[in-house]
């Protein structure tokens, strides 16, 4: 059994890709990332539920999808959770700094180009442990950081298809 790429193939911002044709056809990772996501696995406990109740975060994440946003969105939502103290500020840059197609400036393209972030953050966080594994000893502080946005993403996501029932307090 072989784990990881075989033959002329190579990760290109979350495709494969055949390495030497000129007609490149990318091949959906989906499997791949799945696999990634599930060692990754789900941390309810990452984001504080009734901070986000307290402040009625429900009405910014209400379908909040994490497949199917951009980077403008992200950023936004990156900033909203750090100024209410969901998330630190670590994780924050992480979220706000997303994305595939970024000029030579580090500036998003297409701000409003929708993206997978799920996917993005987990073929990230695989090729950062790859690095990991040649040797690249920065990428063990990048690894917890990575996974901690995959879980900020899917949090939302739970958060965001629930009832939004808030909490009152009794008087």
């Amino acid at each position: 059994m072989t784990i990881g790429l075989v033959g002329n193939w190579t990760a290109k911002s979350g495709v494969l890709v055949r390495q030497g044709t000129a007609s490149a056809k990318p091949v959906s990772q989906s499997a791949k990332v799945r696999e990634i996501l599930t060692a990754v696995g789900t941390n309810p406990m990452q984001l504080d539920r009734a901070k986000m109740d307290s402040i009625q975060l429900i009405k910014q994440v209400k379908g909040f999808d994490p497949t199917n946003i951009s980077v403008k969105q992200l950023g936004n939502m990156s900033t909203y959770l750090k100024q209410n103290g969901i998330i630190g500020d670590v994780t924050a840059l992480t979220l706000l700094n997303a994305g595939d197609k970024f000029d030579k400036f580090g500036i998003p393209n297409d701000p409003d180009a929708k993206f997978n972030a799920l996917e993005y953050f987990a073929t990230q966080l695989d090729s950062i442990q790859n690095n990991n594994l040649k040797g690249n000893k920065y990428a063990n502080y990048l690894v917890p950081e990575f996974k901690k946005a995959i879980y900020v993403l899917q949090n939302l996501q739970t958060y965001g298809e629930g009832t939004g029932a808030v909490l009152k307090k009794k008087e």
